[in-house]
């Protein structure tokens, strides 16, 4: 996809790589939300095993050395078990020359980031983009968010995918996470809608 003069290559594992930037960039991957379930009595499988995994083989498979998170990195404080930070701290301590940028999101009240994350931004900046999580357009630049999970429904059967969503002055992730569900978007002619179907994007775009 070219933005703003920029070169951004979408991803089937869900996330962004800008390559000039050598950035990958996901938005909502809401650690811990297995665990969360759990506290609360629903039986539910999963850890933070499957996303770290995935994100560890894009950043292998990019040879990006900036990983940009849009928000929402936990999901709740239910979550935030010693075990997941444990995770989180071991995987981020065998990546030391990472440089990791975290937007905080509205799921981040749960907590600081585990040890080794660094801090939460409000917003980052890197013209021509400004990466957020809530995404509001913004005279500094071309927003890159996350926040709303964008799904697209297609064919007869309704069937419903993680998609990337850009529309004139933003842009949004879909959801980092696979236990996070999507939300139809309303996209309209001129945007730009391309769904993660299996090991593909596709363009889905309104015509």
């Amino acid at each position: 996809l070219e933005l703003r003069g920029e070169r951004l290559v979408l991803r089937p594992d869900r996330a962004l790589f800008w390559p000039r930037a050598n950035a990958l960039i996901i938005a909502d991957p809401h650690f811990g939300k297995h665990d969360a379930f759990r506290a609360a009595g629903v039986p539910v499988p999963g850890d933070s095993a499957e996303p770290l995994a995935r994100l560890a083989a894009a950043l292998d498979d990019t040879a990006a050395d900036r990983l940009i998170v849009l928000g929402d990195f936990w999901h709740s404080r239910d979550g935030v078990t010693e075990r997941v930070a444990t995770e989180l701290a071991a995987w981020r301590s065998a990546r030391p020359g990472l440089r990791v940028e975290l937007v905080r999101g509205n799921h981040d009240r749960a907590g600081p980031p585990p040890e080794g994350w660094g801090e939460w931004l409000t917003e980052l900046a890197d013209p021509p983009l400004l990466f957020a999580h809530f995404p509001e357009p913004s005279e500094a630049g071309y927003v890159l968010a996350g926040h709303l999970h964008p799904g697209a429904v297609l064919g007869r059967e309704r069937l419903r995918l993680p998609c990337f969503w850009f529309g004139p002055r933003v842009g949004v992730l879909p959801a980092f996470g696979t236990f996070t569900g999507a939300a139809n978007v309303p996209a309209r002619r001129g945007d730009r809608v391309l769904a993660v179907a299996g090991g593909e994007v596709v363009d889905v775009s309104p015509r």
